[in-house]
């Protein structure tokens, strides 16, 4: 999403190809939340705040040929994207559309509802998620995907990583991004729905894998103004341009493995088990 109202602040053409390495680096995880919450083949599934498609390709591999995906955004760079993605992959039941998130999403009824790191954008997620949770069926799934980014590590602790983390913490709260995932359970409550259950997957990567410096990089280069804004750090302090080769050397000399933020989910559905 990038309408003002959705308070999401990277909307640029480098994020699209950032937003592609996240998906992938965070896919598994992804994957791993949504089976056990109870995304099933033959399920149709509404992906909130979509982006260039990631979250719902991994909710179309689990609903299969005979289900359906339906992922909405109000970035039209985003959709386009995706939409092209969909069509080299050949997912004939995946559809991008665009629209407000704030509005009942068109396409419904829906089995379930999903989204990954979308709320924590939003300055009333309660409000969104009980509008959603209009297009669902008797009984549905409302299974968001958020973070916290207080566990972002490097094993063990290296300085630019401990670093990073912090300028990342403060921008954010400054900024007012939320690290929601903690709160997840509470949110889907406050949202009139009743919770089933919780669980938290941290992705790890080795010390060599280039996953985790362009994971790294990606969010420190889309980050920076907010840091700078903030007052958190200067552009200098920061050094975009050579954040990935000191980050590398660094994991590297000290054989660290880097996990970025736990991704947490809570899931609910619109009735009482």
């Amino acid at each position: 999403m990038s309408d003002s109202d959705s308070g999401y602040q990277f909307a640029s053409g480098d994020e699209l190809t950032r937003l592609e390495v996240q998906g992938t680096a965070l896919g598994p995880a992804t994957r791993m939340i949504f089976a056990v919450a109870g995304i099933q083949p033959g399920m149709r599934v509404l992906d909130l705040g979509c982006g260039v498609g990631d979250t719902a390709f991994v909710a179309a591999d689990l609903v299969g040929p005979d289900g359906h995906v339906v992922g909405i955004d109000r970035w039209p760079e985003a959709l386009a994207r995706a939409r092209l993605r969909a069509r080299q992959a050949d997912l004939a039941h995946v559809q991008f559309v665009e629209g407000d998130i704030h509005d009942p999403a068109p396409g419904g009824p829906f089995d379930a509802i999903v989204g990954r790191l979308i709320l924590m954008h939003l300055p009333d997620p309660v409000i969104v998620l009980r509008q959603q949770a209009t297009v669902l069926r008797a009984g549905g799934l409302v299974v968001p995907v958020e973070h916290d980014i207080h566990t972002t590590r490097s094993l063990p602790s290296t300085p630019l990583v401990s670093q990073a983390v912090a300028w990342l913490t403060e921008a954010f709260t400054t900024s007012g991004i939320s690290s929601i995932g903690p709160r997840l359970w509470g949110v889907l409550r406050d949202a009139g729905l009743h919770p089933l259950g919780m669980i938290g997957v941290q992705p790890h990567f080795g010390p060599g894998d280039p996953a985790a410096v362009t994971l790294a990089e990606g969010v420190i280069r889309v980050a920076a103004p907010l840091i700078e804004r903030a007052g958190v750090a200067t552009a200098e302090e920061i050094d975009v341009e050579t954040f990935g080769q000191r980050l590398r050397v660094e994991l590297l000399m000290n054989s660290a493995v880097l996990a970025p933020a736990m991704l947490l989910s809570a899931w609910a559905t619109t009735s009482p088990e």
